[in-house]
């Protein structure tokens, strides 16, 4: 694990108005696309800006903070109601639950601090929110949308891997003429930890490290397709060993753990309990809790795995302070626990318990959707393998958590792949009860043929 340094309470940016002639114009030219593009390449210029513009550019009114991807935010609620692509849109339980969240969150936080300035923060973290994805479970509606997307994300990784390798040879941030981000690259362990134009180095890492899963199934897509799932595999790689965290790296082999399993795939749940019941039995068993074994996880030089089993143990020890409005304050907890890199936790200490369970069950309910949506692919081995790298990134994402609480830009590909989940739920659902049963039969026996080479 690592050390994490938010700089999102930068002085020489946050709060005001910090806008560079090329930020303000690639958020116009990519806004006028997302307006006008067809639906399925609309997600694409707000991830040209996530990745290529760092998240201090931004415009403020009236002490509202308006990033240039809460700007390209705006230009697709346009587009959606413009072209009317709400139409057709159906809850399911992943929406409510979402909702849920949010307003748990907002609500708790605005009573505990009682200030205007915590409406206007959780104002901006409620936009974030239902703003993207919404937005995205509008726009994604098939099977060809999600391909579209990791499309995007694989043409997208060869620059922004061009850029970490520059960073990584000559210690220069080649994006921090915008402002945001250092321009000397820093140092730790003799290592130069790239961020390009994310706002840390660690968030850099998970960014692309929750991505490579969905490359990787491209592969799966055509024989044209697995030259480019190979490019974007090794772009993705090189941006995670250029950012020299630890966080990401260990993502990164969950992620191969999670693709492995696969192979187990019909025995998932007698393998999640057997894990419960080990780490129980290691409870039992240990002098220190079970959790203490975070503090021995290190993948990178000056890892900090002890200040994350702090935070773990802190948050079970002092339960009863922030369980029902969230705390103030941590850093009474141990040392260096004021620095929340810990998402689960923070989620709690922002919103108290029902936050904190609530957040929980967006994710439970996401690996159920994504359940659901493999086995009904299960005889389609290219969305067999996109459904189960849908999974595999969603336990990317919880294992980024344990490690490191989001800020900036890394926000898109969360509410992004919870979008995908629900969307393909939706569209899955409504293939299999509309489909003629002769249809579905006739799918799965051309389907068992092609899955031999997947079994």
């Amino acid at each position: 694990m690592d050390d994490q340094r938010h700089i999102v309470g930068d002085p020489s940016w946050a709060g005001q108005t910090s806008v560079h002639p090329l930020g303000l114009a690639m958020v116009v030219v990519l806004g006028l696309c997302l307006l006008w593009l067809p639906r399925r390449w609309a997600v694409i210029p707000m991830l040209i800006i996530a990745c290529f513009i760092p998240s201090a550019q931004r415009i403020v009114v009236f002490s509202l903070d308006f990033t240039l991807l809460r700007i390209m935010v705006v230009f697709g609620v346009c587009r959606i109601l413009l072209k009317k692509e709400y139409i057709g849109f159906r809850w399911i339980a992943l929406d409510k639950a979402l909702v849920l969240w949010v307003v748990s969150a907002m609500v708790i936080h605005i009573l505990r601090e009682g200030t205007f300035s915590a409406v206007i923060n959780r104002l901006g973290f409620a936009f974030d929110a239902f703003g993207m994805y919404f937005l995205f479970r509008c726009l994604i509606r098939n099977w060809q949308d999600i391909t579209t997307i990791v499309v995007g994300f694989i043409l997208i990784s060869l620059p922004v891997a061009f850029f970490f390798l520059i960073e990584n040879r000559t210690g220069q941030n080649f994006f921090s003429f915008f402002g945001g981000v250092p321009e000397i690259t820093k140092i730790r362990e003799g290592r130069l930890r790239c961020q390009g134009a994310y706002s840390h180095p660690i968030l850099a890492g998970c960014f692309w490290a929750a991505v490579l899963p969905l490359i990787v199934a491209f592969w799966w897509k055509s024989a044209a397709a697995k030259i480019w799932a190979i490019l974007g595999s090794v772009a993705s790689m090189i941006i995670v060993l250029c950012c020299a965290s630890s966080t990401p790296v260990l993502a990164v082999l969950g992620a191969m753990a999670g693709g492995l399993m696969f192979f187990c795939r019909k025995y998932m749940r007698p393998i999640r309990w057997a894990v419960v019941g080990l780490l129980v039995a290691l409870h039992l068993m240990m002098k220190a809790p079970v959790w203490h074994l975070i503090s021995r996880v290190s993948a990178v030089g000056g890892s900090t795995g002890h200040h994350r089993y702090i935070l773990i143990n802190g948050a079970i020890k002092y339960f009863h302070e922030w369980a029902l409005l969230g705390t103030n304050s941590t850093a009474h907890w141990g040392f260096g626990a004021q620095d929340m890199t810990n998402q689960l936790i923070l989620e709690g200490v922002r919103g108290g318990f029902s936050t904190f369970v609530l957040f929980i069950v967006v994710i439970a309910l996401a690996f159920r959707e994504v359940g659901r949506l493999w086995r009904q692919q299960a005889y389609h081995p290219y969305r067999l393998a996109l459904s189960w790298a849908l999974g595999v990134s969603l336990f990317v994402h919880c294992l980024n958590f344990i490690g490191v609480s989001y800020f900036g830009q890394i926000h898109i590909i969360w509410y992004l792949l919870l979008a995908m989940i629900g969307s393909m739920a939706v569209y899955s659902e409504h293939q299999m009860k509309t489909m003629p049963k002769i249809s579905i039969r006739r799918q799965k026996s051309v389907g068992r043929l092609k899955e031999q080479g997947m079994a």
